[in-house]
């Protein structure tokens, strides 16, 4: 797959940009942005030619691919749903804690206020017919009035406190029942994609078994094999080639300084190791596959940005976090992806959640790094 002479001028116009002056000392938004589209543009060239050789897989291999995108949407909705079912749980145990604390509230300003009022009218009679009766100097009559407008400013500020108490109650009411009624429309949602999910997996699993019906003999088994590496090899040949020749002073300070300092991607056994027989002996493994649970966070292992962020024949869900310096890590098989090409990632950021996607038929994380388009051991930058 030779890359699309758009896709070089694309990507020659944003490094020359990125590496330019101009954008490191201004840090200027406008071109920042305009940088991001061109670079999103010349990814999607790269995406839109693999989607083009879909025509040159099988069938059972389009079914592998539209499944994997169609269940990683699902499980993406699902996951946003639970979200959400759990933000307005936790909004709806706060509404009721305030509500309870109002309500106690409410009670003391109504007996307060009550009291207030019976003393002020047993009082304030006496001393109005008191002032009247016996004619007192104008001097204190004036004091004693200016007191009684006190005592009555002070009853009207707990009449107005009491008022606001009760509207937020009322408030807080309606707020209660509104969110009552987003849990059920969420719950409801839940089901429906819990079931989706469910039927894509099981849909999955025949698609995955065709393939493997697909293939006559350990020959043919072993050929696609080689294809889907040397179709891996080509997009990122496109994307190094393009770093190497046209931006050699870009801010990434690659992965060479950190062997045995960086995290692992995600929790597991390793299952296999780089260099390992793969198809018997007939293969070496170009990465290692890390027993993770399906669904667990899969993390950048070093800063970076997204650079592919899509499925890829015999990879799957896969994203590929350029270093800098000519160093790439590629997350593969994933269920979900969670970031898209042009994102900038720190060390320890979720990119992916693991999964069995590409055909893969166990869940995990396929994990390599390359440096110069060349496979790297991972373990000798995992500590």
């Amino acid at each position: 797959m030779t890359p699309p002479r758009s896709l070089l001028l694309c990507l020659l116009t944003f490094l020359v940009a990125f590496a330019s002056p101009s954008h490191s000392a201004n840090n200027n938004k406008a071109q920042a942005e305009k940088e991001l589209k061109i670079l999103k543009a010349a990814i999607s060239d790269i995406q839109q030619e693999l989607q083009a050789n879909l025509e040159e897989q099988s069938e059972a291999q389009q079914n592998i691919q539209t499944i994997d995108k169609q269940l990683a949407e699902a499980t993406q909705a699902l996951r946003n749903t639970r979200n959400q079912l759990a933000s307005e749980k936790q909004k709806l145990e706060a509404l009721k804690v305030e509500q309870k604390e109002k309500t106690v509230l409410r009670e003391k300003q109504r007996n307060q206020l009550a009291t207030q009022l019976k003393s002020a009218y047993i009082s304030g009679r006496q001393e109005y017919v008191k002032l009247l009766l016996n004619q007192e100097d104008p001097t204190k009559v004036s004091r004693m009035l200016e007191y009684f407008r006190y005592l009555n400013q002070a009853r009207i500020d707990d009449i107005e406190e009491l008022q606001q108490t009760l509207e937020r109650l009322k408030t807080i009411e309606q707020d209660i029942q509104t969110t009552l009624v987003s849990l059920s429309e969420l719950e409801a949602d839940q089901e429906t994609q819990q079931a989706k999910q469910v039927k894509l997996k099981e849909q999955q699993k025949v698609a995955l078994q065709q393939l493997k019906d697909s293939y006559n003999n350990q020959n043919s088994r072993l050929s696609k094999l080689k294809r889907d590496e040397q179709e891996l090899a080509k997009v990122i040949q496109s994307i190094e080639k393009t770093l190497r020749q046209f931006a050699p002073k870009q801010s990434l300070d690659g992965l060479a300084k950190y062997k045995k300092k960086l995290q692992w991607p995600a929790k597991g056994s390793l299952v296999y190791r780089y260099g390992s027989n793969k198809l018997g002996n007939r293969l070496k493994w170009n990465g290692i596959l890390i027993g993770a649970k399906e669904g667990d966070m899969v993390h950048a292992i070093h800063h970076g940005q997204v650079v592919f962020s899509d499925w890829l024949r015999g990879y799957g869900m896969l994203v590929i976090v350029d270093h800098g310096k000519g160093y790439l890590s590629l997350y593969g098989q994933n269920q979900t992806l969670m970031k898209s090409p042009g994102d900038w990632v720190e060390a320890g950021e979720p990119v992916a959640t693991s999964g069995g996607s590409g055909g893969s038929g166990e869940p995990g994380l396929y994990f390599e790094i390359r440096y110069k388009g060349k496979p790297q051991n991972p373990i000798a930058w995992i500590k």
